[in-house]
């Protein structure tokens, strides 16, 4: 979740109309530096300078238009789904998440920064905005915290608010991202912990039965793990169930004076071990930790041998652009030459094996 500092200093870069008129810019003036993006409208009468606009992150972006939002409403409104899962760190913003989803949605902060979510009683009066979107419900008490200045639907309201509306790759990746804060500290898991997650929101989802999304709610409960170390793990686990692929997550391997490694998955009965390799491994600054994007392929070929030649399981490498496509990632398993059945096995239930049938 953003912190105190990161908030003060996005705050400290919004820019309202009045003020910009009382330092003397005209209308005229503002309309000009829009129209050149030297600002950025984020809602009527909030502004931002364009250079930081282009050089801030998705979540950076919609945490000002969080602050805008904020700061012109006449009392403090509780920001839900996308919103709030900015608010608890989530990785709601993710494109290739999403897209992955298979579901494109027109308005929120997926397709546009600036547009944040609100829910709102279902009394309560409001006329339409191009960068509010209300969702009418009645909000219990147990179901909305703060985070500094904000209001927020909690994690669990939040996480089910996001499976319930879709895509469900958000909601599941939100959820790991959560239950790995919660219950996991290092490679411990406290299993109590995951235990009493599991039985919260499946009686979230029972108390929802009849109504639209129940399933979804009940499928990430069942299915969420806090062992995922990123949202290509949640996603990649998630094209693993759907092909009916049993997998052992997180498996250490010892020896040959490297101490203990941990392989993402372990194909279960197969001869194969799996690793989710994200660009960001080869490119982000601060993974690179000083070296350069030769030397990690280097030692990751290094890493692979000696976990091949200690387990005697053979590798298979992906990264988002397979994991995105169900079909793109069963042709990627079955070409190494492992048995994909193609369909979600029973063990997960009657009624969450027939939503993840009915995915996209």
């Amino acid at each position: 979740m953003p912190s105190s500092r990161q908030i003060e200093a996005v705050a400290g870069q919004l820019l309202r109309a009045a003020e910009l008129r009382r330092s003397g810019v005209s209308e005229r003036d503002i309309a000009a530096a829009t129209r050149n993006s030297s600002l950025v409208r984020l809602r009527q009468g909030w502004y931002i300078s364009g250079s930081f606009w282009e050089s801030a992150s998705a979540e950076t972006r919609h945490l000002a238009a969080l602050l805008a939002a904020h700061g012109s409403a006449q009392r403090p409104p509780v920001f839900s789904h996308g919103s709030a899962a900015v608010l608890h760190g989530f990785p709601a913003l993710s494109r290739w998440l999403r897209d992955a989803g298979r579901r494109q949605t027109s308005a929120g902060p997926g397709s546009n920064s600036r547009v944040v979510d609100v829910t709102v009683s279902r009394t309560r009066p409001s006329s339409p905005s191009s960068t509010v979107v209300r969702h009418r419900a009645e909000l219990a008490a147990s179901d909305v915290d703060s985070c500094e200045r904000f209001r927020r639907t909690t994690a669990d309201r939040t996480i089910a608010d996001l499976a319930r509306s879709g895509p469900f790759t958000i909601a599941l990746a939100s959820a790991d991202t959560h239950l790995s804060e919660m219950a996991r500290v290092g490679r411990l898991i406290d299993a109590a912990t995951v235990h009493a997650w599991r039985d919260g929101m499946l009686r979230r989802s029972e108390s929802l039965r009849g109504r639209p999304g129940s399933r979804a709610v009940e499928a990430v409960a069942v299915l969420a793990d806090p062992r995922a170390d990123s949202p290509l793990e949640s996603l990649s686990r998630l094209r693993f169930v759907e092909l009916g692929v049993d997998v052992d997550l997180q498996v250490g391997v010892r020896g040959g004076g490297r101490g203990e490694v941990f392989l993402d998955f372990r194909l279960t009965g197969t001869g194969f071990w799996g690793e989710a390799d994200g660009k960001q491994k080869y490119l982000d600054t601060a993974m690179l930790r000083g070296q350069t994007p030769a030397e990690i392929v280097l030692a990751e070929k290094r890493r692979t041998d000696w976990i091949s030649g200690t387990t005697g399981l053979r590798p298979i490498r992906w990264g988002s652009a397979e994991a995105f496509s169900r079909e793109r990632f069963g042709a990627l398993l079955a070409a190494h030459g492992v048995r994909v059945p193609g369909e979600p096995n029973e063990r997960w239930g009657p009624r969450v094996t027939a939503f993840l049938q009915g995915l996209p």
